[in-house]
């Protein structure tokens, strides 16, 4: 019998973007995830997709081969921020910050993707009237929880354990 984890209740914010865009990588609706990000990445993100090597390679998002989206919370940007690359923080203007709970189930685990939760931030931005996606982070998990704006599961406590044998 399954049973809702309380520790992974989910903001209900902005955050169908964030739910789309992990149901799409799912449901391998390649086609549909270039239009989730911002313009600036869509053709890195369409080239990517097309790129045969990286299919067949399974490398990146082809790695994986089930998501699904445990719990997701947007957290204040002020405190996240911290985490984000300088270039991005210079052109933002209503930048959200989301720290996503990602149930991976990979073909082969790397420094990204490891089977079970993956924890991460999602940075999204409006463009025109649209929420998209800025960029995928993956950030000090256990820092994120020493400052509160974790989930406290034991999955979260033991990712960067579980993920430090492939980060080298």
């Amino acid at each position: 019998m399954l049973t809702a984890n309380l520790a992974f209740a989910s903001d209900e914010l902005d955050e169908n973007l964030v739910t789309i865009y992990i149901n799409s990588i799912n449901e391998k609706k390649w086609p549909d995830i270039p239009d989730l990000w911002v313009k600036d990445q869509h053709v890195l993100i369409i080239n990517f997709l097309n790129n045969k090597q990286n299919k067949n390679q399974k490398v990146g998002l082809f790695n994986i081969n089930k998501a699904h989206i445990v719990s997701s919370k947007q957290i204040p940007y002020e405190y996240g921020k911290i985490y984000i690359p300088t270039r991005y923080i210079e052109t933002f203007i209503e930048p959200q910050i989301y720290y996503v709970a990602v149930n991976y189930e990979v073909f082969r685990e790397d420094k990204y993707h490891i089977n079970g939760v993956n924890c991460f931030f999602i940075v999204t931005e409006m463009e025109g009237r649209k929420r998209k996606i800025v960029l995928t982070l993956h950030v000090p998990v256990n820092q994120i929880i020493r400052d509160g704006y974790g989930y406290g599961t034991a999955d979260e406590k033991t990712y960067s354990e579980r993920k430090i044998k492939y980060v080298q």
